[in-house]
């Protein structure tokens, strides 16, 4: 039972569960009437006043609210949300947050960088400008993780840049190649961060028609600012993930 302690909060339940991993979960909400957010933005959800806030990966045109999440060892809530199943409610704060959304549309080159579910508000932008864009925006969207099981949205990115490569460009890499969570992964490996440089460089990016922006692992956010922002000079936009 979802204790409601803030009358403000809306209620909201579970529509569908895909289960990628132990550590990692697809969830879909019920999104109440009138509930607005953009892209780039995250919800704030709860369970018997326990709450916390996961980006969202649905376009605003989607009908339901659609969250990746990771379970965090000793964590409040996520151990919660492993033991719920479909009809199950939750709470949702009235109104999404969040200013890491793609608000200059003047740049050609979107370089998006992130580390696990930093993915999501990329989903988010991917499947709302596939729809809604009138300008020359191309993303390039590099994902790092430890472990393949951890790309919750390879297939779908990877279909997208397939099939709007003038859109999308999509590049995933692990760093921990040798593991045996990794022994069918044949893509490319090594750290996010060097990937960035590396890929810049292959591309011909520069500042004038490229925004950069890094999503997930402070340590990570930070490599990349000292690197692409205060050696290179571009603008480098963040959103921290912390544990």
């Amino acid at each position: 039972m979802v204790n409601q302690t803030n009358k403000n909060l809306l209620e909201s339940k579970i529509i569908q569960r895909l289960d990628l991993s132990d550590l990692m979960l697809k969830l879909w909400i019920s999104k109440p009437e009138n509930y607005l957010f953009k892209p780039g933005q995250y919800c704030t959800i709860g369970v018997d006043g326990i709450e916390r806030a996961y980006s969202i990966a649905s376009s605003p045109d989607e009908n339901f609210l659609e969250l990746f999440v990771e379970l965090v060892e000793h964590g409040e809530l996520s151990p919660i949300i492993w033991k719920m199943k479909i009809g199950d409610k939750l709470t949702l704060r009235p109104k999404a947050k969040g200013i890491f959304q793609i608000k200059d549309t003047n740049y050609n080159n979107y370089l998006l960088i992130c580390t696990v579910t930093g993915i999501v508000p990329y989903v988010s932008y991917v499947r709302y400008f596939l729809n809604n864009n009138s300008s020359n925006m191309k993303f390039h969207i590099l994902q790092g993780s430890s472990y393949m099981d951890e790309f919750g949205y390879l297939e779908e990115l990877m279909t997208i840049s397939k099939d709007y490569p003038d859109f999308v460009t999509y590049q995933p890499t692990i760093s921990r190649p040798k593991d045996t969570r990794n022994e069918e992964w044949n893509g490319k490996t090594g750290r996010v961060n060097i990937i960035a440089e590396n890929y810049i460089n292959q591309k011909q990016l520069n500042i004038d028609n490229t925004i950069v922006y890094a999503c997930g692992n402070p340590d990570m956010i930070i490599d990349i600012k000292e690197k692409l922002g205060q050696n290179k000079g571009f603008k480098v936009l963040e959103e921290r993930f912390w544990k």
